[in-house]
């Protein structure tokens, strides 16, 4: 795996392939909008969604706790989908298995009565998280004096090729005041963001975070000769 390194506020923050975010000083993990239950909630409305896919999300849950072995596991909101269905009890099996804090930053979709989370061992912050130099919200808003890191969105940036070829990808998006996670569910979808300089974009593929910053500055540049 080729992970992306970026300095934020005199913090050094790792960027993973698997659309996570991790902060070693603190040993934080974090990850955004899983929305576990969303597939089953829509084939229950009648879509014809394929099964699996939070088995996977949380495969890959597992996988990152095993290699960066954090302190905490911070969900920056959307972690299930809806009501509850057959998928909550999968993922609190695994969150009883778990040895680290569980955090959850409330989002949207996170409708769940509360003893649900405190079943699973999740603490909950509705609002903004502080710590650091940061705040850590679900949805992307200035916060005076601190760099905001929030989720909600599902970034997402369109790479142009050779014969007229391109393709979409999940980022991580930096702007001078703050950040914007990918969505880590395996079925959330893409908003195609357009950066604007000076933002700083790291697209993942399935095992490299790449710094794409520059390619948009080019494609600017190409426009402004046309």
């Amino acid at each position: 795996m080729s992970l992306a390194e970026v300095m934020v506020a005199g913090e050094r923050l790792l960027l993973h392939p698997y659309r996570a975010l991790y902060w070693p000083r603190l040993r934080w993990l974090v990850v955004s909008d899983l929305h576990l239950g969303k597939a089953a909630h829509f084939r229950k409305a009648g879509a014809a969604l394929p099964e699996g896919q939070d088995e996977a999300t949380l495969k890959r849950l597992d996988l990152l706790v095993g290699h960066f072995r954090p302190e905490r596991l911070l969900f920056l909101g959307d972690l299930f989908h809806s009501h509850h269905n057959n998928q909550w009890e999968p993922f609190l099996q695994w969150a009883n298995a778990q040895t680290m804090e569980l955090h959850l930053v409330v989002g949207n979709h996170d409708i769940l009565p509360e003893e649900y989370y405190t079943e699973a061992g999740l603490r909950t912050t509705i609002g903004t998280l502080s710590e650091g130099p940061f705040a850590w919200a679900h949805e992307p808003v200035e916060h005076p004096g601190a760099f905001s890191l929030a989720g909600h969105i599902h970034p997402g940036v369109v790479l142009h090729g050779a014969s007229q070829q391109r393709i979409k990808l999940p980022c991580f998006w930096f702007g001078e005041k703050g950040a914007i996670l990918p969505a880590f569910g395996m079925s959330t979808g893409l908003f195609r963001l357009r950066p604007e300089t000076p933002d700083r974009v790291f697209c993942c593929t399935d095992r490299a975070v790449m710094d794409v910053s520059n390619s948009f500055d080019r494609a600017r540049k190409w426009k402004e000769k046309e």
